[in-house]
Protein backbone atom coordinates (compact mmCIF):
# COMPACT_ATOMS: atom_id res chain seq x y z
CA UNK A 1 0.00 0.00 0.00
CA UNK A 2 1.50 3.30 -1.07
CA UNK A 3 1.26 6.40 1.01
CA UNK A 4 1.28 9.68 -0.88
CA UNK A 5 2.24 12.86 0.91
CA UNK A 6 0.09 15.75 -0.04
CA UNK A 7 1.33 19.29 0.36
CA UNK A 8 -1.53 21.53 1.32
CA UNK A 9 -0.99 25.18 0.36
CA UNK A 10 -3.56 27.77 1.07
CA UNK A 11 -3.44 30.78 -1.21
CA UNK A 12 -3.23 34.00 0.80
CA UNK A 13 -5.85 36.59 0.15
CA UNK A 14 -5.06 40.02 -1.31
CA UNK A 15 -6.21 41.69 1.91
CA UNK A 16 -3.48 39.85 3.82
CA UNK A 17 -0.74 41.32 1.60
CA UNK A 18 -2.36 44.72 1.80
CA UNK A 19 -2.41 44.55 5.57
CA UNK A 20 1.30 43.57 5.68
CA UNK A 21 2.13 46.46 3.35
CA UNK A 22 0.17 48.88 5.51
CA UNK A 23 1.91 47.68 8.67
CA UNK A 24 5.33 48.04 7.03
CA UNK A 25 4.41 51.45 5.66
CA UNK A 26 3.19 52.65 9.06
CA UNK A 27 6.36 51.41 10.74
CA UNK A 28 8.57 53.25 8.24
CA UNK A 29 6.37 56.35 8.32
CA UNK A 30 6.32 56.48 12.13
CA UNK A 31 10.09 56.08 12.16
CA UNK A 32 10.36 58.94 9.69
CA UNK A 33 8.07 61.11 11.83
CA UNK A 34 10.05 60.29 14.97
CA UNK A 35 13.36 61.15 13.25
CA UNK A 36 11.89 64.32 11.79
CA UNK A 37 10.52 65.34 15.19
CA UNK A 38 13.90 64.63 16.79
CA UNK A 39 15.76 66.73 14.21
CA UNK A 40 13.19 69.51 14.51
CA UNK A 41 13.56 69.52 18.30
CA UNK A 42 17.36 69.62 17.98
CA UNK A 43 17.12 72.58 15.59
CA UNK A 44 14.69 74.41 17.88
CA UNK A 45 17.00 73.82 20.85
CA UNK A 46 19.97 75.11 18.84
CA UNK A 47 17.95 78.12 17.72
CA UNK A 48 17.07 78.93 21.31
CA UNK A 49 20.74 78.63 22.30
CA UNK A 50 21.69 81.08 19.53
CA UNK A 51 18.95 83.44 20.62
CA UNK A 52 20.06 83.34 24.26
CA UNK A 53 23.63 83.98 23.14
CA UNK A 54 22.54 86.92 21.00
CA UNK A 55 20.54 88.40 23.88
CA UNK A 56 23.68 88.18 26.03
CA UNK A 57 25.66 89.89 23.26
CA UNK A 58 23.13 92.71 23.13
CA UNK A 59 23.27 93.15 26.90
CA UNK A 60 27.06 93.42 26.78
CA UNK A 61 26.84 95.83 23.83
CA UNK A 62 24.43 98.10 25.68
CA UNK A 63 27.02 98.53 28.45
CA UNK A 64 30.06 98.85 26.16
CA UNK A 65 28.27 101.30 23.85
CA UNK A 66 27.65 103.54 26.84
CA UNK A 67 31.39 103.60 27.50
CA UNK A 68 32.10 104.25 23.83
CA UNK A 69 29.61 107.15 23.78
CA UNK A 70 31.37 108.69 26.78
CA UNK A 71 34.74 108.29 25.05
CA UNK A 72 33.47 109.98 21.86
CA UNK A 73 32.15 112.86 23.96
CA UNK A 74 35.54 113.10 25.67
CA UNK A 75 37.31 113.13 22.27
CA UNK A 76 35.03 115.91 21.06
CA UNK A 77 35.84 118.01 24.10
CA UNK A 78 39.53 117.22 23.77
CA UNK A 79 39.60 118.29 20.11
CA UNK A 80 37.60 121.41 20.89
CA UNK A 81 39.91 122.34 23.78
CA UNK A 82 42.99 121.83 21.59
CA UNK A 83 41.50 124.10 18.92
CA UNK A 84 40.99 126.75 21.58
CA UNK A 85 44.58 126.45 22.81
CA UNK A 86 46.12 126.58 19.34
CA UNK A 87 44.19 129.70 18.40
CA UNK A 88 45.43 131.61 21.44
CA UNK A 89 48.02 134.29 20.82
CA UNK A 90 49.86 133.18 23.94
CA UNK A 91 49.75 129.47 23.08
CA UNK A 92 53.32 129.03 24.33
CA UNK A 93 52.01 129.55 27.87
CA UNK A 94 49.68 126.57 27.45
CA UNK A 95 52.18 124.40 25.56
CA UNK A 96 52.04 121.69 28.23
CA UNK A 97 48.31 121.17 27.60
CA UNK A 98 48.83 121.19 23.81
CA UNK A 99 51.42 118.42 24.10
CA UNK A 100 49.22 116.42 26.43
CA UNK A 101 46.04 116.77 24.34
CA UNK A 102 47.68 116.02 20.99
CA UNK A 103 49.34 112.92 22.46
CA UNK A 104 45.89 111.59 23.33
CA UNK A 105 44.19 112.62 20.11
CA UNK A 106 46.53 110.94 17.63
CA UNK A 107 46.25 107.43 19.06
CA UNK A 108 44.56 104.46 17.45
CA UNK A 109 41.25 103.19 18.72
CA UNK A 110 39.00 100.30 17.79
CA UNK A 111 35.24 100.00 17.56
CA UNK A 112 34.05 96.52 18.47
CA UNK A 113 30.83 94.81 19.44
CA UNK A 114 30.08 91.35 20.78
CA UNK A 115 29.67 89.39 17.54
CA UNK A 116 30.28 85.81 18.70
CA UNK A 117 26.68 84.75 17.92
CA UNK A 118 26.51 86.18 14.41
CA UNK A 119 29.87 84.55 13.62
CA UNK A 120 28.62 81.19 14.89
CA UNK A 121 25.43 81.55 12.85
CA UNK A 122 27.38 82.33 9.68
CA UNK A 123 29.61 79.31 10.25
CA UNK A 124 26.53 77.14 10.87
CA UNK A 125 24.93 78.06 7.57
CA UNK A 126 23.53 81.53 7.99
CA UNK A 127 20.35 83.00 9.37
CA UNK A 128 18.27 79.98 8.30
CA UNK A 129 18.87 78.73 11.86
CA UNK A 130 16.53 81.49 13.07
CA UNK A 131 12.99 80.48 12.14
CA UNK A 132 11.30 83.79 12.97
CA UNK A 133 11.84 86.19 10.06
CA UNK A 134 11.20 89.30 12.15
CA UNK A 135 13.93 88.24 14.57
CA UNK A 136 16.45 87.34 11.85
CA UNK A 137 15.74 90.63 10.04
CA UNK A 138 16.31 92.60 13.23
CA UNK A 139 19.62 90.81 13.82
CA UNK A 140 20.83 91.50 10.28
CA UNK A 141 19.76 95.14 10.49
CA UNK A 142 21.63 95.53 13.77
CA UNK A 143 24.92 94.30 12.32
CA UNK A 144 24.48 96.35 9.15
CA UNK A 145 24.38 99.43 11.36
CA UNK A 146 27.43 98.14 13.24
CA UNK A 147 29.34 97.79 9.94
CA UNK A 148 28.44 101.35 8.96
CA UNK A 149 29.63 102.73 12.31
CA UNK A 150 32.84 100.74 12.00
CA UNK A 151 33.44 102.32 8.57
CA UNK A 152 32.93 105.86 9.92
CA UNK A 153 35.04 105.05 12.96
CA UNK A 154 37.95 103.90 10.80
CA UNK A 155 37.73 107.10 8.78
CA UNK A 156 37.82 109.11 12.00
CA UNK A 157 40.89 107.15 13.11
CA UNK A 158 42.64 108.07 9.86
CA UNK A 159 42.13 111.75 10.69
CA UNK A 160 43.57 111.15 14.15
CA UNK A 161 46.63 109.49 12.65
CA UNK A 162 47.08 112.34 10.18
CA UNK A 163 47.85 114.65 13.10
CA UNK A 164 51.22 112.89 13.39
CA UNK A 165 52.32 114.47 10.12
CA UNK A 166 52.40 117.90 11.77
CA UNK A 167 53.98 116.94 15.09
CA UNK A 168 57.61 117.53 13.94
CA UNK A 169 56.61 121.01 12.80
CA UNK A 170 54.96 121.99 16.08
CA UNK A 171 56.30 119.81 18.89
CA UNK A 172 59.85 119.49 20.16
CA UNK A 173 61.03 115.87 20.22
CA UNK A 174 62.89 116.23 23.53
CA UNK A 175 59.91 117.84 25.20
CA UNK A 176 57.55 115.27 23.66
CA UNK A 177 59.41 112.40 25.31
CA UNK A 178 59.02 113.97 28.76
CA UNK A 179 55.29 113.18 28.73
CA UNK A 180 55.88 109.42 28.58
CA UNK A 181 57.05 107.16 31.40
CA UNK A 182 58.92 103.85 31.14
CA UNK A 183 55.65 101.97 30.58
CA UNK A 184 54.90 104.29 27.62
CA UNK A 185 52.03 105.92 29.47
CA UNK A 186 51.23 109.60 29.76
CA UNK A 187 52.65 111.30 32.81
CA UNK A 188 52.46 114.86 34.14
CA UNK A 189 55.43 117.08 33.42
CA UNK A 190 56.86 119.55 35.91
CA UNK A 191 58.19 122.86 34.72
CA UNK A 192 57.60 124.72 31.46
CA UNK A 193 57.79 123.13 28.01
CA UNK A 194 58.21 124.80 24.66
CA UNK A 195 56.65 124.61 21.23
CA UNK A 196 58.60 124.92 18.04
CA UNK A 197 57.88 128.04 16.05
CA UNK A 198 55.15 126.89 13.67
CA UNK A 199 54.09 128.13 10.30
CA UNK A 200 50.53 129.54 10.31
CA UNK A 201 49.72 127.06 7.54
CA UNK A 202 50.76 124.18 9.80
CA UNK A 203 48.56 125.50 12.62
CA UNK A 204 45.72 125.89 10.14
CA UNK A 205 46.15 122.32 8.86
CA UNK A 206 46.05 120.99 12.43
CA UNK A 207 42.95 123.05 13.19
CA UNK A 208 41.16 121.66 10.12
CA UNK A 209 42.06 118.11 11.13
CA UNK A 210 40.87 118.72 14.68
CA UNK A 211 37.58 120.07 13.34
CA UNK A 212 37.15 116.87 11.31
CA UNK A 213 37.85 114.77 14.41
CA UNK A 214 35.36 116.83 16.42
CA UNK A 215 32.62 116.63 13.79
CA UNK A 216 33.06 112.95 13.06
CA UNK A 217 32.96 112.03 16.73
CA UNK A 218 29.76 114.01 17.10
CA UNK A 219 28.29 112.02 14.19
CA UNK A 220 29.58 108.72 15.61
CA UNK A 221 28.04 109.66 18.95
CA UNK A 222 24.62 110.01 17.29
CA UNK A 223 25.06 106.65 15.54
CA UNK A 224 26.12 104.96 18.77
CA UNK A 225 23.12 106.34 20.65
CA UNK A 226 20.83 105.05 17.89
CA UNK A 227 22.55 101.65 17.95
CA UNK A 228 22.22 101.43 21.72
CA UNK A 229 18.53 102.29 21.47
CA UNK A 230 18.12 99.64 18.76
CA UNK A 231 19.94 97.05 20.90
CA UNK A 232 17.55 97.67 23.78
CA UNK A 233 14.52 97.43 21.49
CA UNK A 234 15.66 94.21 19.82
CA UNK A 235 16.56 92.63 23.14
CA UNK A 236 13.15 93.45 24.59
CA UNK A 237 11.41 92.14 21.45
CA UNK A 238 13.33 88.83 21.46
CA UNK A 239 12.84 88.23 25.18
CA UNK A 240 9.09 88.54 24.68
CA UNK A 241 9.04 86.58 21.40
CA UNK A 242 10.89 83.58 22.83
CA UNK A 243 9.46 83.89 26.33
CA UNK A 244 12.91 84.28 27.86
CA UNK A 245 13.61 85.75 31.27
Amino acid sequence: MEVHAHTHTEKKKFTHYLWEFLMLFLAVFCGFLAENFREHKIEKDREKQYIRSFVEDLGADINSLGERINYCTFTQKLADSTIGLLTRKDRDTVAKDIYHFLRQLHRSDLFTVNDRTIIQLRNAGGMRMISDKAVSDSMMDYYKQVDFIRFIFEESTEFRHSLRTYFPMLLDGVEYRKFENEEFRDMPVKGPVKLLSADPEVINAILITLNHINGMNEFINQLLNNLRKKARGIRKFILKKYNLS
